[in-house]
This record gives C-alpha cells, structure tokens and sequence, in this order.
C-alpha cells in the first residue's frame, strides 16, 4: 500500500506510556485511519533490529513504574533514568532513519531528548474520568475547558476512548504560558494526590482520593507535563487537528 495519502506524509508520535506495550502511536486522522492509535512497530517498515530495540526499550520503561503503587514515586534512580534518555533518543534515531524514507515523519515526544530546551517549552495535561458515551464525555471536556480557563487552554483532540479502563475518556490540552510558575499553579489546585518528579523536565501525576478533587469531582487521574518539544519543520503542523 502506498504509504503517502494525499500527497502527505503519514505522521507518528514517539512517546512511553507504561503498560501499553507500544511507543509509537497515530500523530493524525489519516494516519490512525490506516493503524489505529496505537501502532504496532511489527506493522511499520522497519527491520528486526529496530523492533527489537523499541520492545527493549518498551519493557524497559514499564520497570519505572511500581505497579503495587502507580502513582507513587518513581522506582529509577536519576543515573538510571539517563541512560534511559540516551537509549530512547537511540531508539527515535533509528525510527528517522528507517521512516524517512518509507513516507513517515515520527516526531519524538518522549521527554528523553536531555535536560537543555533550545526551543520554546510546551505544557500539556492528559485528564482521565468515566463518561457514559461521547456526548456526557464532550460535557466533561467543557467544563474542563471552563476550570482551566485560567490557563489559556487549548484542545489537542477531542475526547477519547481511554483503551486501558472501559468508561474512561482522555482529554489533551495544551496550557499557556509554558512555564515552572504555570505547572506549579495547575498542582495547587489540588492539595493531596499528586506525585511530581522534577529532573530537567517537570511531571505531575494526580491520583484521586477521598476529599480531594481536582478540577471537576469525577475526575480520576491527570498528567501535567512541562518539556522542550522536538518540532518538524517550520512549514508543518507539529500535531495537526
């Protein structure tokens, strides 16, 4: 199958997500119509090496997360953690290189790409809570447009399906200004829960609890990011709508 629609290259994210047991994942309509959302590397073009290099690193970072208490402090220590960083940008090399060719651009948002930001930062949150079908779930994302207000937000997809929990829905935006004084606001707005690992990069993961909420009480987990993206060029959209 040709892999250029429309005279457009198909576009990949390149981030961990513990438990998925992928690291590459659709970056727009078209090319998630061809994969799904989350790709499978045995799908793509690339050769055994690659893929064995992306499941490596893959079972690698399932190790940071201590699955008896998800969201309490990270199992690494910070020399584990950057040789984490050096094999994952290793892994994002490999996947240009083998991609380019073949009508892919992969756009690396795995926060491994050290701790300099030569460009601008950006500041995201993935918000998770159950919704009874996708109209209650487009109900949650503008009340949650509503209680980030403060904060510029901007949606970069619609609700969707969280495939790990049935019920669940994930809503993405971006957060302005991009900034420590920004993230640190956003935590406040919840006393208890949240779990922040500052190393270069900031995260923030928020677990919900008896009497805490934070933004809208169904709410039920959230992950606040600050990290230096790695854009494309400047005449492509760097997460098209």
């Amino acid at each position: 199958m040709d892999k250029m629609i429309k005279g457009n290259k198909l576009r990949l994210r390149y981030f961990f997500d513990a438990g998925s047991g992928v690291c590459l994942w659709s970056g727009d309509d078209a090319t998630e119509a061809q994969y799904g959302f989350a790709i499978d590397a045995d799908d793509l073009p690339l050769s055994i090496n690659t893929r064995q290099w992306l499941r490596y690193l893959i079972a690698w970072f399932d190790t940071s997360l201590d699955w008896d208490d998800a969201g309490g402090p990270a199992r690494w220590s910070a020399e584990e953690q950057t040789r984490f960083r050096l094999a994952a940008q290793d892994g994002f090399s490999r996947l240009q290189h083998e991609l380019a060719s073949a009508g892919y651009d992969v756009f690396d948002e795995s926060c491994t790409a050290g701790d300099s930001c030569p460009n601008p930062a950006s500041l995201r949150i993935r918000i998770f809570l159950p919704a009874a079908d996708p109209c209650d779930a487009n109900g949650h994302h503008q009340a949650l447009l509503t209680a980030l207000a403060a904060f510029s937000p901007s949606t970069l997809h619609a609700p969707e399906p969280y495939w790990k929990e049935p019920g669940w829905y994930e809503h993405y935006f971006e957060l302005f200004p991009a900034d420590l004084a920004t993230f640190d606001a956003i935590v406040a707005h919840s006393e208890q829960g949240w779990h922040v690992t500052r190393n270069g990069e900031c995260d923030a993961v928020w677990n919900a609890s008896p009497g805490h909420v934070f933004l809208l009480p169904e709410v039920i987990w959230a992950n606040l990011f600050l990290f230096c993206p790695n854009p494309p060029a400047p005449d492509q959209e760097y997460l098209p709508s």
